[in-house]
């Protein structure tokens, strides 16, 4: 059975789920850094010529929100992998919204993002400058919590927040949650997979 797969922020990632991929996939990886790249409208006219006999793969340069708002594709997997945290507090319940306006039943929204929690303690156990790797964890607790000014951090996400925003409007059920999951190099983040209801 084929899938089609949207992955968010993508940069230079691919979605976890592609490893052991068995069918054939339309995966769009969306990012407004990608210098070659085929356009919105472009993509849907190869989505509607696809044969599902073998994978595509498009890199598309545009913003998520409007990318979501206009795109008639439906998808079975969304990936969105340290971009949601980069999500203004008062915009998270609009981009839920749009996630269920693009997703098939069924369909799982895969989610990484720091553990606002697993961050705390660092903070909190560790910052003591002149402790044996305090630069380190310096490095470590200022990305994550605040990033560069230019792409702050602007939600925050710990796993009571991730099952409360994505079960709020009864649009998705959590299927899945790891607190202390390890993602390129960094054991600081939540992953969670949540089903379209």
């Amino acid at each position: 059975m084929e899938r089609t797969i949207l992955n968010i922020a993508a940069g230079k990632f691919k979605p976890l789920s592609m490893n052991n991929m068995e069918y054939p996939t339309f995966l769009i990886n969306l990012d407004t850094m990608y210098y070659a790249h085929t356009s919105p409208e472009a993509i849907e006219i190869h989505y509607d010529e696809w044969t599902k006999t073998m994978d595509k793969e498009y890199f598309c340069k545009a913003d998520a929100f409007e990318f979501m708002e206009r795109t008639k594709i439906f998808f079975d997997e969304i990936c969105i992998y340290r971009f949601l945290e980069h999500v203004s507090f008062t915009q998270v319940d609009y981009f839920i919204y749009l996630l269920s306006t693009i997703t098939k039943k069924g369909a799982l929204v895969d989610v990484i993002v720091p553990n606002y929690e697993t961050l705390a303690k660092k903070l909190l156990q560790f910052d003591k400058p002149g402790h044996k790797g305090f630069q380190a964890r310096n490095i470590l607790l200022t990305t994550e919590l605040l990033n560069e000014p230019s792409c702050p951090h602007a939600s925050i996400w710990t796993p009571d927040r991730a099952k409360y925003f994505f079960e709020l409007e009864g649009r998705f059920k959590l299927k899945e949650l790891d607190e202390k999951f390890m993602f390129d190099g960094r054991d600081i983040y939540i992953r969670f997979i949540a089903e379209r209801l």
